[in-house]
This record gives structure tokens, C-alpha cells and sequence, in this order.
């Protein structure tokens, strides 16, 4: 799905997010996006066996493990879903603490917050029963997806051209599209602030990130 940023320029940032509740600071190039995509993509087919008929669940908020799961189920040719109450998934993807509110769902996959992506035993924590522990299970997976995908140009918007744009947090497909999918289809990149951010922070961190565009919820 990000062969076009691929052939163009691989290297340069594409998705950047800031955790201000953490302190943390993510970056990802067009290259790194496209190993978690198609990681995640063989994930969802080989371990869920994922078809048209599979309904992907994104519980997770705004972030870079959102964003990258979300991009694995666009690039398996999936449209996820962010709205709750997620209109029956068959795959969830969530939290550990939230993971008993999908026990109806056939597979549920449980994901830490932790910012370099250990998962949720590694990190730590406990994995609840009957659930799948992303982050050492997706790395597992082939580093290439040779599946049918989804093409990038698609979700590209008129508006929204080649620019580093400062992004409000996504909770629904179409925000995600518009804020994440349409930069990324008119070569351009994003960055992403969660957690509470003073203007004055939020001013900082657009310089420092040399933005030069700001996509508003709508």
C-alpha cells in the first residue's frame, strides 16, 4: 500500500507522534510504516485468517500502535473500525484492562502502551486469558505482504496536498483517513500530539517538527 512514498523517498518521517502523558516521541519513515503494515497485514491473514467478511476493531485511541494496526488492515485490503461499539468485530485489538469487554469476540489481540512496542508480558504486565499478545506475535510475521492491498491514492483528498501536518487525534475511519491516509496518498507526513498540550507546547513542538499545515476535526 506505501509503495508510491517508497520509491519516492523511504526515509524521511512520515508518522510522528508525541505522548505528552509520557514524554515520548515516536518517528516513523515510509519504511518502517511498511514493516508494520505488512506485518501486521500477514498477521491478520495467516493467524486470524482474515477475509472480506472480517471486521476489524481498533480499542486503542489515538496512537502509534493504532495507527500501525490500522495500516495493517488497510493494507490487507480491511477497512477498521475505531467507533465503538465496533458493530461486531471479529478481531479486536486492545488493552489488557479492557480485553473482558470483548470475550464474545472470536479473537482478541491485547496491546501494550508501551512506546518501543514490547508486548504486554514483556512490558511487564499480564496477558488475560484467551487473548493474543501483540507485540511478540506480530513480529513473527514476514517483513512483506504479497496479498491483495488497498492503494494508497484512494484516500487522497483535494485539499490536503504534500505538507508535514500537525493532526488532532483520529476516533472514527474517516478521521483517520482524512488526518493520517490523505497526507500520506499526497506525499506528505503528520504528526500527532496526545495527551494534554498547552498552546504554547503545541507551538513549540509545530516548530521544532517544521509543520506547515494543520488538519482540524471534520
Amino acid at each position: 500500500m506505501l509503495a508510491p512514498l517508497l520509491r519516492t523517498d523511504p526515509a524521511s518521517p512520515r508518522l510522528t507522534v508525541y505522548d505528552e502523558a509520557r514524554g515520548t516521541r515516536m518517528e516513523f519513515s515510509a519504511q518502517t510504516l511498511d514493516n508494520w503494515a505488512n506485518k501486521v497485514a500477514n498477521m491478520l491473514v495467516e493467524e486470524f485468517e482474515a477475509d472480506a467478511d472480517t471486521r476489524v476493531g481498533i480499542d486503542l485511541g489515538a496512537s502509534w500502535q493504532s495507527a500501525v494496526i490500522a495500516l495493517g488492515a488497510y493494507n490487507a485490503g480491511l477497512s477498521p473500525l475505531f467507533d465503538a461499539p465496533f458493530a461486531t468485530p471479529t478481531v479486536i485489538f486492545t488493552t489488557p484492562e479492557a480485553a473482558g469487554r470483548f470475550s464474545a469476540v472470536p479473537d482478541c489481540v491485547v496491546v501494550s502502551d508501551d512506546p518501543f512496542g514490547r508486548g504486554v508480558v514483556e512490558a511487564g504486565g499480564q496477558l488475560p486469558e484467551g487473548t493474543v499478545d501483540f507485540g511478540p506475535t506480530v513480529r513473527f510475521y514476514g517483513d512483506q505482504y504479497y496479498g491483495p492491498s488497498t492503494d494508497l491514492a484512494r484516500f487522497a483528498l483535494p485539499e490536503i496536498g504534500a505538507e508535514r501536518y500537525l493532526v488532532p487525534p483520529w476516533g472514527s475511519a474517516a478521521e483517520f483517513e482524512r488526518g493520517v491516509l490523505a497526507p500520506l496518498a499526497a506525499g506528505g507526513s503528520v504528526v500527532l500530539i496526545t495527551g494534554l498540550c498547552p498552546a504554547e507546547r503545541l507551538e513549540e513542538i509545530a516548530a521544532a517538527e517544521k509543520v506547515t499545515g494543520f488538519l482540524t476535526e471534520g
